[in-house]
């Protein structure tokens, strides 16, 4: 059988679970690899967290609570409920079927890489696409605010990213690496997608590694970046209101309008091609001011077939 196009992701949490899926059934015979955010990545309880990595393992091996967009389906929460009554404050939730996940991960991190722990998580969960961490160092999103320092987890979850944000920088980058499977990751592919993931959070973190960075530069005019902002559409659910006035506040911090616009901006040196939302066509000549091609599409995924669809325009261009 011939092989078909490799297809890589580069993103984050929610944003590229919901992609990763449809793009993974319409690849058919082809392959598509995820570089996930690892700056999101805590220590809780003596247990190593990866929650953007989670949210997209539990997607593709169909387990995911899609109502949250993060977490197993089904999941109960007996054990955060004893810390409570233990007088502890579990303010990151935690499911007890999740627990098992983070207590293997932690367990295997005594010998493997978080490359390799990953890689044998995909395997047991019986997932066909890859899923690389961006790094194997530890690198932390940290935010400033006038009341103080926060981690992303403590501002965005406990804090319910009460604002407004001084700074975002991310804490042990500057020894990050880009690990080699990453690399071959990028070079390899037909297409690099750049996921609807949260701009400064999700995104920027793997782009701060140089060697990442330049490789989409050598290669923009096959990177393709899809929006994760639709300003002209209605937000109705609470989770996606809470996860856009949080990236509102982290693109405020860097100066920036929260619109698609400003997210193409961010991406003009790497991403040859930006997908904007139909409903946002007005925004189009803004782009293609910066030397962007801009397709619209439909690029809100409410379910499986609008999700179908969007990959199949991605991959339209192979």
């Amino acid at each position: 059988m011939a092989q078909g196009p490799t297809v890589t992701m580069l993103g984050g949490g929610v944003g590229c679970s919901r992609l990763a899926v449809p793009l993974a059934a319409e690849l058919g015979s082809g392959d598509l690899t995820l570089v996930i955010n690892t700056a999101d990545d805590l220590w809780r309880y003596g247990l190593r967290i990866c929650p953007d990595i989670d949210t997209n393992l539990y997607a593709l091996a169909g387990l995911q609570d899609r109502v949250s967009g993060w977490g197993l389906a089904g999941d109960t929460f007996r054990a955060m409920d004893r810390l409570r009554e233990l007088g502890e404050d579990p303010w990151f939730n935690l499911g007890d079927l999740d627990l098992a996940t983070h207590i293997l991960r932690t367990e295997l991190l005594d010998k493997l890489s978080l490359t390799e722990v990953t890689a044998e998580m995909t395997r047991r969960l019986a997932i066909n696409t890859r899923v690389l961490p961006m790094t194997d160092s530890e690198v932390s999103t940290v935010l400033t605010t006038a009341s103080g320092t926060y981690s992303f987890q403590e501002w965005f979850v406990k804090l319910r990213a009460g604002g407004p944000l001084e700074q975002v920088r991310y804490e042990g980058i500057e020894r990050a690496e880009a690990t080699p499977e990453v690399i071959r990751a990028i070079v390899d592919a037909d297409l690099v997608v750049i996921a609807p993931s949260n701009p400064v959070v999700s995104i920027e973190p793997i782009l701060a590694m140089p060697a990442i960075r330049d490789l989409l530069i050598a290669r923009r005019s096959s990177v393709v970046a899809v929006t994760p902002i639709i300003s002209a559409v209605p937000i109705v659910s609470d989770g996606e209101a809470h996860r856009a006035r949080a990236r509102k506040e982290q693109m405020q911090a860097r100066g920036l309008v929260h619109e698609a616009s400003a997210v193409a901006c961010l991406y003009k040196q790497l991403a040859g091609t930006f997908v904007l939302d139909r409903a946002d066509a007005v925004q189009r000549s803004s782009i293609e001011v910066n030397d962007q091609r801009v397709e619209l599409a439909d690029t809100i995924i409410s379910d499986e077939e609008s999700g179908r669809r969007l990959a199949a325009a991605l991959l339209a261009r192979l």
